[in-house]
């Protein structure tokens, strides 16, 4: 539900907000929140959980497809981003946990590993590409440092999200190295 509300608000904001600064910080920021919980929209929805169809990089794109929502897209691109990267980390990788396709099912653990490691890492770069292109550099920052605490408030409440932000922590220290 609080999903919903963020992506509504964010949408709402990208399309009335005007292009000043604070305006797509908020909206950006907005868009990521709601990604982080988005993802686990499938239970509700009636959809077998870890649906292949949210749990992938498809919600970004289809936020690309209007240039009014790609602030949107980029925050998206974050949450979900970091919603795959703390489902890299269950508990058990089997049943409950695998990717489903509609009427395929489960892909099996592997795949499922793969599947979850490319969306995340393209949903992050996806966003950050976005984000370089749509927003001056100080917005750029300003941005990183919102989604950044947003991010890392999530994954240290996300079962397996310590381990992410591990993982994340240190290949953002190799990047910028």
């Amino acid at each position: 539900m609080a999903a919903s509300l963020f992506l509504l608000l964010a949408v709402v904001l990208a399309f009335t907000g005007g292009g000043g600064p604070w305006a797509m910080i908020a909206t950006i920021t907005l868009a990521a929140a709601a990604g982080t919980t988005l993802p686990d929209l499938d239970t509700p929805l009636r959809l077998p959980h870890r649906n292949a169809l949210i749990h992938s990089a498809l919600p970004l794109y289809v936020a690309l497809l209007d240039p009014r929502t790609w602030p949107v897209a980029a925050g998206l691109g974050f949450g979900i981003g970091f919603h795959l990267a703390a489902d890299l980390f269950p508990g058990t990788m089997r049943g409950f946990a695998t990717i489903k396709f509609p009427l395929l099912g489960s892909i099996g653990v592997f795949p499922s590993y793969l599947w979850i490691a490319v969306h995340a890492a393209a949903n992050l770069i996806g966003a950050f590409i976005i984000l370089e292109q749509i927003a001056p550099h100080p917005v750029v920052a300003s941005t990183l440092a919102a989604t950044g605490v947003l991010g890392t408030a999530y994954l240290l409440r996300a079962q397996g999200g310590i381990y992410a932000l591990t993982v994340m922590t240190g290949l953002g220290w190799l990047l910028f190295r």
